[in-house]
C-alpha cells in the first residue's frame, strides 16, 4: 500500500494560507489575555502591559491624559510600563498603532495571585460554612477575579488561551475560590480599594508542578526526575492527545449510569461464583463491584444504610433499585432506605465504585459500616463479595498537571510580570509523601516566582489543617513533618504563615471553615505586606528549660497571654523517655510559659507539640490564634 503525496500546487497553497493566518494572528493590536475589561492593576508600583501587533510598529497607550509609546519587536511583541498610580478608577486604557484596542473599567488597587491545590481552588459553590449566605451577598463590584485556565504545557507559553476578569456578583462569585474571595473581601473593606485576584490553582497538584524547569534542576531531589521527564525528541502533542482520549474515556465510564446498568452486577441473578470475600473498609483498583445480602422477617418502619465513605464516583443499589449516585464532592455515604424498596426474605445491597483521582476506589470508614433496621443495627464490615473483573480496566490516564513544571509553563509563565502585591498559597497535601523535601522545594518555589517577577513578592501561605484518624502519640507523622517544613520556610524574608491546625476534618481533606483561613491569611498580609504592627501569628516556640522532669516552654507571639480554648489543661504535648519512647504528657499554663511533664518520665529526652496527622490542640493566644506545632528532638 502506498500513500499519495500532495501536489506542489496544493502544498504551496497550504503554505500561503498558513502564512496569512499566522500574519493575521499578530497583525491587529492584541493585549495579552490577562489584560481585559474590569481588570485590577496594582497600585503604587510601575505595572507592565504587553501583547502583540504588527512587527516594528509604534504602539501607543493612553491612560488618564497620559500617553506612553513603545515599538513592537521583529516578532510583533510589545511591552509598555505604566508609572506607579494611586488607587482609583474606573479608567480606560486605549491602545493604538496599526489598529486600535481598548480595555475598559480598569481600577488600580491591590492584586494577589491565589495559588496552590484544591483547598485554594475550592469554590464557594462547592459548599463551605455559610456558603449560600456568602454567595447571595456577594455584591462587591470592586472585587474582581481572573480565573487562569487549567491547562498543561511541556514548554513555557507566551500567553494564556483564555480567561476574563469578572466582578463579584452572586452569579460570578459562586465560582470564585472561597479562601481568595473571603481574603479579597477583607482587603477591599479594610483598605477601601479595588481588589483583583488572579485565581491560579489546580486541585491535587504538587509544588514542583508550579516551578520552572531551571529552578527544579537546581534541587538534587528533583533534578533527576525532571531530566527524565523531558527527553529530547518527545512528541508532546501526540502524547497529550492520546492521554486526553484516555481521560475522556475514563471520566465517561466512571460516571456512566448506562455502563453500570449494562454490567448488571446489581441484579439478584448475577453470578458471583468467581468473586472473592471482602471486609471493609478497603481500597481497590479500577471499577470495584461489591455485594452484601441480608434477610428480613418483616419490613422495618425506618431503615438507614451507613457506608462511611465512597471514594469517589459511586452507584448504590438496594434490591436492584438505584438508591444513590456519588461524585468526588460528596461527603459521607449515609442513606435512608424507603420502606417500599425492602422486602421480606432476601435483600441485596450492591455498589459500583471508581476513583477518578488515582484509580484506587476506597469504600468504608472504621465503625461507620452498618444497616439500621428499626431498633436493630447490622454490622456491614464483613460479609461482602467483591470483584473488579465485571468491567474492563480503566485506561491509563497520566495526570501531567502533577508532573514537574507543566503548570508553571502554562499558568505562571504567561502572566509573570503582571503587577501584583503578593501571593497567597494553600498547598502541600500532595507533597506529604515527600515531606522531608518540602522546605527546600517550597523555598525554591518562592524564590523562583520572585525571580520571575524580579521583585521580593510578599508570600503568604497556609499551614496544613489536621486530617485523618487521630493517633496519639504519633511522633512519626508525615503530615506533622510537612507542617514543620512549612514553618521553616518562614526564614525567607517577607513570608507569613496562617496555620489551619485547629480547623481540620478527620474525614475530609477539604475543611469547610474557609473563613478562619482567609482571616488568618489577611492578618499575615497586613503584617508582612502592609507593615502593620499586629498580632497575626499564633504562639510560636521560642525557648525551653529543663528542670528535673519538667520542660518549661516559652512562646513568642502570645499577645496578652496564653489561654485555653477548652478544658483545664493543655492538650497536644508528647514527651519521650530516655529510650525515645513517646508518651502523652501533662501540661499547664504558668504565667507566660507552659510546663510539660509525665509522672513516669524522670528525664525527658525530646518533646513535640501538635505533632500528628490530626492533633488535638487547645492552646491559643489573646488573638484567638492556635499555637504552632513544633518538635525538639533533643532536650
Amino acid at each position: 500500500m502506498t500513500t499519495a503525496r500532495p501536489s506542489i500546487a496544493v502544498s504551496a497553497l497550504t503554505a500561503f494560507v498558513l502564512l496569512i493566518l499566522s500574519f493575521g494572528a499578530i497583525a491587529e493590536i492584541q493585549p495579552a489575555k490577562i489584560f481585559s475589561d474590569h481588570m485590577v492593576l496594582q497600585r503604587n508600583q510601575p505595572v507592565a502591559i504587553w501583547g502583540t501587533a504588527y512587527a516594528d510598529t509604534d504602539i501607543h497607550l493612553a491612560l488618564n491624559d497620559h500617553r506612553y509609546t513603545v515599538r513592537s519587536d521583529s516578532d510583533g511583541q510589545w511591552r509598555i510600563t505604566i508609572p506607579a498610580q494611586k488607587a482609583g478608577g474606573p479608567y480606560t486604557l486605549s491602545l493604538s498603532g496599526d489598529g486600535e484596542a481598548a480595555i475598559r473599567d480598569v481600577y488600580f488597587g491591590d492584586v494577589w495571585l491565589a495559588g496552590g491545590q484544591s483547598n485554594m481552588e475550592w469554590k464557594l459553590s462547592w459548599k463551605i460554612n455559610d456558603s449560600d449566605k456568602i454567595i447571595a451577598s456577594a455584591d462587591y463590584p470592586l472585587i474582581r477575579f481572573f480565573d487562569v485556565p487549567s491547562e498543561i504545557a511541556a514548554t513555557p507559553q507566551a500567553t494564556l488561551n483564555g480567561g476574563e476578569w469578572k466582578k463579584a456578583t452572586p452569579e460570578n462569585a459562586a465560582e470564585f475560590s472561597a479562601v481568595a474571595y473571603l481574603f479579597a473581601q477583607k482587603n477591599h473593606l479594610e483598605k477601601d480599594v479595588a481588589v483583583g485576584i488572579i485565581d491560579n490553582n489546580w486541585g491535587g497538584t504538587p509544588a514542583e508542578a508550579w516551578m520552572s524547569k531551571e529552578a527544579l534542576l537546581q534541587l538534587p531531589a528533583y533534578r533527576e526526575r525532571t531530566e527524565a521527564l523531558f527527553q529530547p525528541g518527545t512528541d508532546w502533542p501526540a502524547r497529550f492527545n492520546r492521554n486526553q482520549r484516555n481521560a475522556e474515556e475514563k471520566y465517561q465510564r466512571l460516571t456512566s449510569k448506562q455502563d453500570a446498568l449494562k454490567a448488571g452486577a446489581y441484579r439478584f441473578d448475577y453470578s458471583t461464583a468467581s468473586w472473592s470475600e471482602q471486609t471493609l473498609p478497603a481500597e481497590f483498583e479500577h471499577l470495584a463491584w461489591l455485594r452484601h445480602e441480608f434477610d428480613l422477617n418483616e419490613i422495618p418502619s425506618k431503615a438507614v444504610l451507613e457506608l462511611g465513605d465512597l471514594q469517589q464516583e459511586a452507584f448504590v443499589w438496594i434490591n436492584e433499585h438505584l438508591l444513590a449516585e456519588e461524585d468526588s464532592q460528596a461527603q459521607g455515604a449515609r442513606y435512608e432506605i424507603p420502606a417500599d424498596l425492602l422486602k421480606k426474605g432476601r435483600n441485596l445491597i450492591a455498589l459500583r465504585v471508581g476513583n477518578s483521582w488515582h484509580n484506587k476506589p476506597y469504600v468504608g470508614r472504621p465503625d461507620q459500616l452498618w444497616l439500621q433496621l428499626g431498633d436493630t443495627r447490622l454490622d456491614l464490615s464483613s460479609g461482602w463479595q467483591y470483584s473488579n473483573q465485571v468491567e474492563a480496566p480503566i485506561p491509563e490516564h497520566i495526570r501531567y498537571e502533577h508532573k514537574p513544571t507543566f503548570l508553571y509553563n502554562s499558568m505562571i509563565h504567561p502572566i509573570q510580570g503582571y503587577g501584583i502585591r503578593g501571593a497567597i498559597w494553600y498547598q502541600g497535601e500532595s507533597n506529604v509523601g515527600e515531606a522531608a523535601q518540602y522546605h527546600d522545594l517550597f523555598s525554591a518555589l518562592i524564590q523562583d516566582w520572585r525571580n520571575q517577577w524580579q521583585q521580593e513578592l510578599p508570600f503568604l501561605f497556609v499551614q496544613l489543617a489536621a486530617f485523618l484518624q487521630p493517633k496519639n502519640p504519633q511522633p512519626d507523622s508525615n503530615w506533622a513533618l510537612l507542617r514543620e517544613m512549612q514553618s521553616r520556610t518562614l526564614t525567607l524574608p517577607k513570608t507569613g504563615m496562617a496555620t489551619a491546625i485547629d480547623i481540620g476534618d478527620i474525614y475530609d481533606i477539604h475543611p469547610r471553615n474557609k473563613q478562619d483561613v482567609a482571616a488568618r491569611l489577611w492578618g499575615e498580609a497586613k503584617r508582612v505586606s502592609y507593615g502593620e504592627d499586629i498580632l497575626s501569628r499564633g504562639p510560636t516556640y521560642q525557648s525551653h528549660q529543663l528542670k528535673n522532669n519538667r520542660v518549661i516552654i516559652r512562646f513568642a507571639h502570645t499577645g496578652e497571654g496564653l489561654r485555653l480554648k477548652d478544658g483545664e489543661s493543655v492538650k497536644g504535648f508528647i514527651l519521650a523517655d530516655s529510650q525515645g519512647n513517646y508518651r502523652l504528657a501533662n501540661a499547664k499554663i504558668e504565667g507566660s510559659t507552659v510546663v510539660v511533664w509525665h509522672d513516669d518520665i524522670a528525664k525527658p529526652s525530646a518533646i513535640k507539640y501538635a505533632w500528628a496527622d490530626y492533633p488535638e490542640v487547645n492552646l491559643y493566644n489573646s488573638a484567638n490564634l492556635p499555637a504552632l506545632p513544633f518538635s525538639l528532638e533533643k532536650l
